[in-house]
This record gives C-alpha cells, structure tokens and sequence, in this order.
C-alpha cells in the first residue's frame, strides 16, 4: 500500500509494531497501537486496521480482530472528516480487498454473536467471524494488481469512493 498510495500522491503511514522477545513479554510493558496505519487523501484521514487471510473468512477472536483495535477505530470515526474501519484482504484464491467501515463491522458483529435472526444481510451470518461474502455485501473492494511480485491498489479510487460512500458517518 506504501507504494501504491505515493504513486498517486496520498499520504500514508504504517504504525510499527514494537517486537518484544517472547522471554521478555511478561516483564516488559509495551504500549498497544491504536491501529495499522493512517491514510490522508482528499481532506479526509482514513484511519485503518490491516488484516490478511488464506482463508474465506477472519475470526472474531481476540488473537485475530483485538477488542482495543474496534475500539480505537469506533473512537477516531466519531470526529469529522475521520474514515475508519478494517481493510480484510483475502489472499486466496484471487487476492481480493475490502474495506469495511467500523460501523458496518460493527452492526454485522453484534447481529452475528447474538444471532439475531431478523436481519438484511443477503448471505449467511455467522456468529464467530466475517466472511469474504459479507465483506463483498457490506465492505467497499478496492482494486488491484499484480505488478512483477507485489500488488499495487487503487487508493484514489478508493478514497473517492469511501468518501462518498461515508462521509457524515
């Protein structure tokens, strides 16, 4: 995304985060990111959470999607002009991306994991994680390709389209 985001002149930072050896984890505090990276384009700060799978689908876990993570992003998302939301990348078996807004993430946990049975989603809901069919319903894909050996994205694409898709949210 770093590249993709300098070729067509949007801002974009990776947090880092702080490696800390496994023999050390229990004597060592160290602060948790809010989320994986910020995107500024349009006069809009996108504030994003990174995950990537092999698999259909991502879990609810808490070693997979952490509860600060959704906390911090439903926090940013309520000042203006603020985006926030997951970016679920589907590797197999086509690399396809999807952005879901915190809202959406949201709203399809909570009727998942209380399987509330009046809803409208088209596919079905399962209570432990989000499906790649639930991210195409609810989530915004953002297009790609393979240039050699690393993929390159339309963020332009997808800021315009994220911001008239969210703006006011």
């Amino acid at each position: 995304m770093q590249q993709s985001s300098k070729d067509c002149g949007i801002f974009f930072t990776r947090i880092k985060d702080t490696y800390i050896p496994p023999e050390l984890r229990m004597k060592i505090k160290v602060t948790k990111n809010d989320y994986d990276c910020m995107l500024f384009g349009q006069e809009h700060l996108f504030t994003l959470e990174l995950k990537s799978t092999k698999e259909k689908r991502f879990s609810f876990d808490e070693s997979i999607i952490k509860q600060h993570q959704i906390d911090k992003l439903e926090e940013a998302s309520q000042f203006s002009n603020v985006i926030s939301g997951f970016i679920f990348n589907f590797r197999e078996p086509e690399n396809r991306v999807f952005f879901v807004h915190i809202k959406d993430f949201l709203d399809y946990k909570y009727i998942a994991q209380n399987q509330i049975k009046e809803h409208n989603y088209k596919n079905k809901v399962n209570k432990s994680s989000i499906s790649l069919a639930i991210c195409e319903e609810i989530g915004l894909e953002i297009k790609g390709f393979k240039k050699r050996v690393k993929w390159h994205y339309h963020l332009k694409d997808f800021v315009l389209s994220a911001i008239e898709r969210y703006e006011g949210q």
